[in-house]
């Protein structure tokens, strides 16, 4: 997936008000998975906006009442990505490598940067490539029991704090009490179509030619369940 970061507009919000700012302009909210699919230049432009005692709010939000992360939450442009967890740990802080050392630390990592099947070490040394921290100074956090029933959806930012890098999932994402930070658009673009779209007019039909790989994952579908189910969203307008 090709990612390109669009530019802030130096205003802090909480999850919820970035959201609907990112909506109105139409653009997809950079969510956590984004991040990892940055380029050495946007990184560093990104790591500007989470330092100084800064957040970086993401539109990646986490349910601890249903155990699932879902990235682009509540978006009005991309179909958001939900995925469910057996559990997710309770990190007061934790380091990155005793996280990982667990099942459901493994599980809850690979939920957030949605790969799952990242290995220990692929995880470790991506964290330390986004960070630019080694994994001695990644740390995350996630509330207690208590504190999920009371407000059991959290908002996930980042920031560095006393020289560390920290995930946190445990931030509230609504006006009244959310913590505010920076938040940024991106232009996502998965490459799935090629651009020589046919358009047949006298058959009403549009032949779009597709990546080998996407034709693999469907014929995977159709043997499976027997049929193909696609999201789209297509907006014209003819003048």
């Amino acid at each position: 997936m090709k990612i390109k970061l669009l530019p802030r507009d130096n205003k802090t919000r909480t999850q919820e008000q970035a959201i609907e700012y990112h909506n109105s302009r139409k653009e997809v909210m950079l969510s956590f998975q984004d991040v990892f699919n940055l380029d050495k230049d946007q990184l560093e432009e990104l790591r500007k906006d989470w330092k100084g005692w800064n957040w970086l709010v993401t539109s990646t939000r986490i349910d601890y009442s249903k155990n699932t992360v879902t990235h682009y939450v509540d978006s009005k442009v991309i179909k958001p990505i939900v995925i469910k967890l057996k559990e997710i740990p309770i990190c007061q802080p934790i380091y990155i490598k005793e996280l990982l050392s667990t099942q459901s630390g493994l599980d809850y990592v690979r939920a957030l940067i949605n790969q799952k099947k990242a290995t220990k070490e692929k995880i470790i040394s991506e964290f330390e490539r986004i960070s630019g921290k080694n994994a001695d100074n990644i740390r995350f956090w996630t509330p207690t029991e208590t504190n999920r029933k009371e407000r059991p959806l959290r908002a996930v930012l980042l920031n560095f704090y006393v020289g560390r890098f920290y995930v946190v999932g445990n931030d509230w994402f609504d006006d009244g009490n959310g913590d505010v930070g920076f938040s940024r658009g991106v232009l996502v673009s998965s490459a799935i179509f090629s651009n020589k779209a046919i358009f047949d007019i006298e058959e009403k039909t549009i032949t779009i030619p597709m990546q080998r790989k996407l034709r693999k994952e469907i014929e995977q579908q159709q043997k499976k369940t027997k049929k193909v189910s696609i999201w789209w969203d297509l907006k014209t307008k003819i003048s």
